[in-house]
């Protein structure tokens, strides 16, 4: 099997369908870290440039368990380019949220500068009126304020409400209830980058054997 035989630009989901075709087993990226799904390509390359200090790329080349470790590499390599765009993604939708949510924090702050007003520097301005310019005007001046305070008030908070729910909806929240403490998730396992190590090249690459899964191999999924 050469690697030329393969589409030029395959899949990671392609390129593993056919290593399990081919070698009867595949790689189960979804109990995978991107973290150490790049361990276990650099370890893979450390093996395959040993392998060929120690035989010659030409005589590695001709060995099906070197071309099995080459090509769960390229499949590795495969799926952190394609992760790597969804990370980026994943960023550009995090910062959406992140100003969403400042929006409605902003929306907060008048709520509480509203407050405020109508808790302490109104009274305290009613006294002042009252004193330096009349009871009548300082009454006249009361009632307008309070009812546009008030008014403010109810509409900003339902602004800020309303806000609160669409930034929720948008990073993927639960608006029906809000839970005081979470349950954390699992930690995901995956493939270890020792699931690969190799021997010695004088084994004559038997310890790549690893790379074809086996009841104690961790993170593939065997045809």
């Amino acid at each position: 099997m050469n690697l030329k035989d393969i589409n030029p630009t395959p899949s990671s989901k392609k390129m593993n369908t056919l290593m399990n075709s081919r070698f009867g087993f595949a790689i189960d990226y979804n109990r995978l870290t991107y973290g150490k799904a790049v361990a276990l390509s650099n370890s893979i390359s450390e093996n395959l440039n040993r392998i060929r200090r120690s035989y010659g790329a030409h005589t590695a080349e001709k060995n099906p368990k070197y071309m099995e470790l080459l090509m769960v590499r390229e499949s590795l390599n495969k799926w952190l380019n394609e992760n790597q765009q969804l990370m980026e993604g994943e960023l550009g939708k995090s910062e959406a949220i992140l100003a969403a949510k400042d929006m409605v924090d902003s929306l907060q702050d008048m709520v509480e500068k509203i407050s405020k007003m109508q808790a302490e520097q109104l009274p305290a301005l009613i006294d002042t009126i009252r004193d330096q310019i009349g009871l009548e005007d300082a009454d006249q001046f009361k009632n307008a304020m309070t009812q546009l305070l008030a008014d403010l008030a109810s509409t900003l908070g339902q602004a800020r409400e309303t806000a609160d729910v669409s930034s929720r909806q948008l990073a993927g929240e639960s608006v029906a209830s809000a839970p005081t403490e979470m349950p954390l998730p699992s930690a995901p396992t995956g493939m270890e980058p020792s699931d690969m190590d190799m021997e010695t090249p004088d084994d004559d690459f038997a310890a790549t054997d690893a790379a074809a899964g086996g009841p104690e191999t961790v993170g593939r999924e065997k045809r």
